[in-house]
């Protein structure tokens, strides 16, 4: 880029504005905001006067890494420059990054600038600060904010339905988010895989997985087809009953699905609490067979399965394999293999190789 600002003829023309916004979008659209940003002050540095877009692709640039700050210094700049004057889109992108770092406050400032400048809200901008003010549990403000919408003729979209859902799930209240649910399509919104997974999602955290599953049916009668995170949903909720979860996981490539981590994590879980170590260790090497590699959890998923159960040379090959793949041990697995350690009912020579698996590099670190 640096070439590109000092030798700007080096290809035949001179670049203008529409070069340079050209370059700062493709940065953007490969997620390379800092290199967006690095640029944007070289050329601003050069005495490039950026335009309205150049300013724009910037702000949601940063508000896509988190960076509301910088992203308000640049509004407030637009604001002063004739001509680069910020409409709903910027203020409401800044007030979204606003909302999802929970500076709500600061988030219902500038809205209320943005009304003063007569600019009108519509869904987004108004999703957005329902979104922040369900972070914080503020119902009574949710509910305001809401009625308001109605009484703009905003309609709420399935996003808005989504986000209050996962909110009210998220507050163990997964019968008022049916609640909603029910709302939203009488009102010609139809929700969608996000929103029945947040329902169902509800229900399992409450121990109400048959009406999760329930929740599974009625989403697929009405035409919405789960995703491998509904039938993680579901099968995380079946921990209980093996055997129902095992024909979850199982009919996934029926339905052109492929399980994830996740997935595989529930299931190896699920195998070590019913003692099937057998079928749990053979569901780590499919996973790798798969093509999924095993993450943290699922190595030591299945380690304190086999501790917990007699298993101490099967542990220790897992704990070996994961030292030599640098694989964090979890403390939970540290302190059985101290209780171990100290159990009277283990034979001696488990306990020696229990300790010398203690002398290792990566371990004893």
């Amino acid at each position: 880029m640096t070439l590109f600002l000092e030798y700007p003829c080096f290809i035949g023309y001179e670049p203008d504005t529409v070069t340079f916004n050209t370059l700062i979008k493709g940065l953007c659209v490969n997620a390379n905001i800092a290199s967006a940003v690095k640029f944007f002050d070289e050329i601003v540095e050069k005495g490039f006067q950026p335009n309205f877009i150049t300013y724009s692709t910037i702000i949601n640039g940063l508000c896509k890494i988190g960076n509301s700050s910088a992203a308000i210094l640049l509004l407030r700049k637009m604001e002063k420059l004739e001509g680069c004057e910020p409409r709903l889109v910027e203020y409401s992108t800044v007030i979204d990054s606003l909302c999802k770092d929970k500076l709500v406050t600061e988030a219902f400032k500038l809205f209320s600038k943005m009304i003063g400048k007569g600019i009108s809200p519509d869904v987004v901008t108004y999703t957005s600060l329902i979104q922040g003010v369900c972070s914080l549990g503020k119902w009574k403000e949710t509910i305001r904010l809401l009625n308001e919408m109605v009484g703009k003729n905003i309609s709420p979209n399935v996003q808005t339905f989504s986000i209050l859902v996962d909110a009210l799930c998220n507050e163990g209240k997964a019968k008022e988010a049916q609640d909603v649910v029910e709302l939203t399509i009488q009102r010609g919104v139809v929700p969608n895989v996000v929103t029945y997974n947040a329902v169902m999602d509800g229900y399992c955290l409450c121990g109400q997985v048959d009406e999760a599953r329930k929740i599974f049916d009625v989403m697929v009668s009405r035409g919405c087809a789960p995703n491998v995170i509904t039938y993680n949903i579901l099968i995380n909720g079946y921990s209980g009953k093996l055997d129902d979860a095992r024909k979850l996981y199982l009919s996934l490539s029926s339905k052109g699905l492929k399980p994830n981590v996740r997935t595989y994590n529930i299931m190896i879980n699920g195998l070590c609490k019913g003692r099937l170590l057998d079928e749990a260790s053979e569901l780590l090497m499919k996973m790798e067979e798969e093509g999924c590699s095993p993450d943290f959890y699922s190595y030591n998923i299945l380690v304190q399965g086999f501790l917990e159960n007699n298993g101490i040379q099967k542990a220790l090959q897992l704990l070996h394999l994961m030292d030599d793949r640098a694989v964090s041990v979890d403390p939970c697995t540290v302190t059985l293999i101290v209780n171990l350690l100290f159990d009277d009912g283990l034979d001696n020579s488990s306990k020696e190789m229990l300790r010398a698996f203690f002398g290792t590099a990566s371990f004893s670190k």
